[in-house]
């Protein structure tokens, strides 16, 4: 089953990430159903803290976590790693992020210090379950299914980018928020900042499709000439992923007990892992040489 066709089938019944630069009005393909869902109480205790590249909060943390990930998708892409596509969609909705926090009234945030924190301690997860990953180490279920069917599955490039997508999003952000603080210490909720990065994802995707197309896999072609709920169905599928997470992380800032919060952690396991094999179930036995002979045409050097 085709990508795009899978997620329009996940997301419609249930309703359960342009290059960066073209950040300007209102997108009518994001629907703006989140932002009408009120955030639940959660403690004020918890507030932004410096993490490792960022120590001191600032738009230079975004520079430097750009840096890194060029890096990344760059040693990735020469190789037509099956990793690259999830990659360079960090690496632009990352670009899409910073334009607008960089701004002297961003478009999309009211929180610039405490969405500069969370995205780079959410880059920080990221990074370090690709170090464990490939030194053999323990990483959580989702992110096993996402990295497994990169190095060896049959599994198609938008399968890869949803099975990265679903693990850090459903599995680490949850914890990200809890980390970080969900409401400022005088009780206003910051969730205004969570959904503004729904409208940044939703001007990336474009982009990344045609992107996609050209240089890794050829299904993505097939999603111009089909329904356009592809491409909707999709993003509204991520959106209820990342409203998942704000709930997930509300439920854990709320525990009343280590036993409370274990069950909230098992829970976030379970979805994300029952979200991943959904994912792969679509793979076509044998695609993998026919879309690795498709991209080597496509990277090749004169």
């Amino acid at each position: 089953m085709r990508p795009r066709a899978l997620a329009t089938l996940l997301v419609i019944g249930p309703l359960a990430a342009a290059p960066a630069g073209a950040l300007a009005g209102p997108d009518p393909e994001n629907l703006p159903w989140p932002e009408l869902l009120p955030p639940a109480p959660v403690p004020t205790s918890v507030q932004p803290h410096p993490v490792p590249h960022c120590r001191r909060v600032g738009i230079h943390c975004m520079d430097d976590l750009l840096s890194r990930l060029r890096i990344q998708w760059r040693a990735l892409d020469r190789r037509c790693d099956h990793r690259a596509l999830f990659s360079l969609a960090y690496l632009r909705i990352t670009k899409g992020l910073r334009d607008d926090l960089a701004r002297p009234h961003p478009r999309f945030f009211r929180y610039r210090d405490w969405m500069i924190d969370v995205i780079v301690d959410f880059s920080n997860r990221y990074f370090a379950t690709l170090r464990d990953y490939a030194r053999g180490r323990p990483v959580p279920e989702s992110w096993r299914i996402a990295y497994d069917e990169d190095m060896h599955g049959d599994t198609s490039g938008g399968q890869d980018v949803l099975l990265a997508s679903n693990a850090h999003t459903q599995h680490d952000l949850p914890y990200i928020y809890a980390d970080m603080g969900m409401r400022t210490r005088r009780g206003a909720s910051r969730k205004h900042d969570h959904d503004g990065v729904n409208e940044v994802n939703n001007r990336v995707f474009d982009g990344l499709e045609s992107y996609y197309a050209a240089h890794y896999d050829q299904q993505f072609t097939w999603i111009h000439m089909t329904s356009p709920l592809d491409h909707i169905g999709t993003l509204e599928m991520v959106k209820g992923w990342r409203e998942g997470a704000w709930r997930n992380a509300e439920r854990l800032m709320n525990a009343r007990s280590a036993s409370e919060r274990r069950q909230v952690e098992q829970s976030i396991d379970v979805t994300a892992n029952v979200w991943a094999d959904m994912i792969r179930s679509g793979a076509v036995p044998g695609y993998r040489a026919q879309r690795d002979a498709y991209c080597r045409s496509k990277h090749r050097h004169p």
